[in-house]
């Protein structure tokens, strides 16, 4: 396996990717230990922020200067006007849906340790119609990405609906996150039918697959859907799991502000590699790299531009 150096100075973009999935208002609060019921803590607020796994999917292409396309609907209120705010300077594209409510926001407290707990209030980006995807050509897309948070309920049918029109050449990535401990069995079936490329942390990967150890459970992962397998598995970097074995991926280190947004960088990490035609194993170094710098900054939505990634400290 080559470099990341070598990784980073050969991405050149080949293939088409759309991203789904929501953007949404992130409030970030510092907290020594998480509070227990009936507790009362002091909170450091820290800032005001847009974010959402989509979001700081997008980002990490964004800053690596990466074209896609997203698709993250953006409503009516103080939030929706503080997303389309946040995707106009970026440049991307901003879908009003009129009449369908405010964009979702988030409580994101994150510990001394560095952990992140969220307190969602969910938006119009969970409430979905199958009309909103008709300003897509979903044949012409390589890599779709979804997250798990717009996967559960009508509004994950919704999106199975559109993702089947995809090419069946087409990979969709799948990242469950934390919403797979109250996702019926049945959804990630779907998802496993489409052939889609799991994306999950080592608790996500162990819960889905009721084994005790990270391997086997990317491989069992892998032999789900017949796609390629990523399990992220903190400072210990991440496990593939493909058709011909299963596999380390050395993390980098990195001193530890939180891990908001540190998952969603490295499945952005991942279709980074994957749209410019890299080996999985080059695609997951990338991918380590890139959510190492994400974990030793504050926030999410903070990925590192190439030139900052070519640096030996970042």
């Amino acid at each position: 396996m080559r470099s990341i150096r070598s990784v980073l100075h050969s991405l050149k973009p080949q293939k088409r990717v759309l991203i789904i999935g929501s953007a949404f208002v992130d409030m970030v609060i510092n907290v020594q230990e998480m509070p227990r019921a009936g507790a009362d803590v002091e909170g450091d607020y820290r800032c005001t922020t847009v974010g959402g796994c989509s979001f700081n999917v997008a980002d990490v292409l964004y800053k690596l200067d990466l074209p896609f396309e997203s698709y993250m609907p953006v409503g009516e209120g103080r939030f929706a006007d503080l997303v389309a705010q946040a995707l106009t300077e970026r440049g991307y594209p901003v879908h009003r849906e009129a009449g369908e409510g405010d964009n979702g926001w988030c409580l994101s407290l994150a510990d001394a340790s560095g952990e992140r707990t969220f307190i969602s209030m969910f938006g119009l980006e969970r409430r979905m119609k199958p009309d909103w995807f008709e300003r897509f050509d979903i044949e012409s897309f390589d890599y779709l990405y979804v997250s798990g948070y717009q996967a559960e309920g009508e509004n994950g049918r919704v999106i199975l609906e559109a993702l089947s029109r995809k090419r069946p050449d087409a990979v969709v990535v799948f990242d469950p996150g934390p919403r797979v401990h109250f996702m019926p069995r049945e959804r990630v079936e779907d998802f496993c039918r489409l052939g889609c490329l799991f994306t999950v942390n080592a608790d996500e990967a162990l819960f889905m697959t009721g084994t005790t150890r990270v391997e086997d459970a990317a491989l069992r992962l892998h032999d789900m859907s017949g796609r390629d397998a990523v399990v992220t598995d903190g400072g210990r970097g991440a496990i593939v799991a493909d058709n011909a074995s299963v596999r380390r991926i050395p993390g980098f280190p990195v001193a530890i502000v939180d891990t908001i947004g540190s998952g969603d960088a490295h499945t952005g990490g991942v279709i980074a590699g994957l749209m410019c035609g890299l080996p999985i194993d080059e695609c997951v170094l990338l991918a380590n790299r890139v959510a190492s710098v994400v974990t030793g900054r504050e926030g999410g939505a903070c990925a590192p531009t190439i030139d900052e990634l070519l640096t030996e400290h970042c």
